[in-house]
């Protein structure tokens, strides 16, 4: 027994000796590297720069240039700075001139570099070959992104998305949405960031994908679509607003309610009576975006909706017009404990209940009225 503890002592002190040793010889290899990129970045980032601005002013650069950078990529410190340099570049400059870098980063192989990273098994390097893939926008890499796609792993299929977005190739951009069909791959907010991030015509794939027959990649197309802001959109947007699909509706009321164009509040304020309360919901909430007051007194009939959140949508709504706040003492004379508790609520969530209490001395008689029945109802 005593040997047995013996040798399991020894057995966990050497793994705790090599685990330290590796530990320590990573940490050298990496102290390493950091000096030799600070060392070759002293040369290199300036030299690049130049080659930029070469390409800004719009001339070429010579095969002496890319001969050089070419031999320069094969030391993996110096390719690793390159490449951060020339994302920096892609990222934060837009014009025609962006394809010139992609066309280098092509032509130094950077390229197929990433693309050759999309095979490794480390799931972190395939990710962000995918996010760089992405930034050098080349049309060389939409075959095997929509190849990454299918991969099980979240950061690989956002990456990858994203890059094709960014990309910009229509064709490519759609296959991409369509090959997911009916696998729910990415929450709805990241497939929305990424359907805003588009950089190629976006009123296309609109068009076309928000007829989509998969009903929840319609509503995201939809959803994008409100903040695209285009007239046509808008119309073919609101011929969702009555259809079967609840989704459909909720993401056609939103964008419409995005677009806040005035020739759509009266379908919005049929929906307030929708069979669905989620649709009640967001109609009440977008109305105030209009800034229209026949929705005043839609609004107003809304404060005795069965649901919650439609009550507390169209109080807050209501207390967003100047017409709104006028009808505060009617609804405070009129004998529903519902309205009057949603109104209450909406004051205080929305931290107006100082500026109620002001009204106690304005000239306006209706402020007055206003300012007592708060104040004797909040009492009660």
């Amino acid at each position: 027994m005593e040997i047995f503890i013996y040798y399991s002592i020894v057995f966990f002190g050497l793994i705790i000796f090599f685990l330290y040793a590796y530990l320590i010889f990573q940490k050298s290899v990496q102290t390493h590297k950091n000096k030799k990129e600070i060392e070759y970045s002293r040369d290199l980032i300036p030299y690049i720069d130049n080659l930029i601005d070469n390409i800004l002013e719009g001339r070429y650069l010579s095969e002496d240039s890319k001969d050089y950078l070419k031999k320069t990529v094969k030391n993996p410190i110096k390719r690793d700075i390159i490449i951060k340099r020339s994302i920096y570049y892609l990222e934060n400059f837009k014009g025609e001139f962006i394809y010139n870098i992609t066309e280098l980063c092509e032509d130094l192989g950077i390229v197929d570099y990433d693309i050759q990273n999309l095979k490794s098994p480390n799931k972190y390097l395939k990710a962000l070959a995918c996010k760089r893939l992405g930034e050098y926008r080349s049309k060389k890499s939409l075959h095997h992104l929509l190849m990454a796609l299918q991969l099980p792993i979240i950061d690989v299929r956002y990456n990858s998305l994203m890059a094709l977005a960014k990309i910009g190739d229509e064709a490519a951009f759609i296959e991409a949405f369509e090959s997911i069909n009916n696998k729910v791959i990415l929450n709805e907010r990241s497939l929305i960031e990424i359907v805003d991030s588009f950089e190629g015509d976006k009123k296309n794939i609109y068009i076309k994908m928000i007829s989509s027959p998969n009903d929840y990649l319609a509503a995201i197309f939809i959803k994008s679509a409100g903040n695209y802001m285009d007239v046509y959109i808008g119309e073919e947007i609101s011929k969702y607003l009555f259809v079967e699909n609840k989704e459909k509706r909720i993401a056609a009321v939103k964008a419409l309610g995005n677009m806040a164009y005035s020739r759509y509040v009266e379908d919005i304020i049929q929906l307030l009576e929708d069979k669905e309360w989620e649709v009640r919901a967001v109609a009440a909430k977008v109305l105030a975006r209009f800034g229209d007051d026949r929705a005043v007194y839609p609004l107003v009939k809304a404060l005795t909706d069965r649901q919650w959140y439609v009550r507390f949508n169209a109080a807050v709504s209501i207390l967003s017009f100047d017409e709104g706040i006028d009808m505060i003492p009617s609804i405070f004379e009129v004998q529903d404990k519902f309205a009057k508790d949603i109104i209450i609520s909406a004051i205080e969530n929305l931290n107006m209940m100082k500026e109620i209490e002001l009204y106690e001395n304005s000239d306006d008689e209706n402020k007055r009225k206003t300012a007592m029945y708060i104040k004797e109802y909040a009492k009660s």
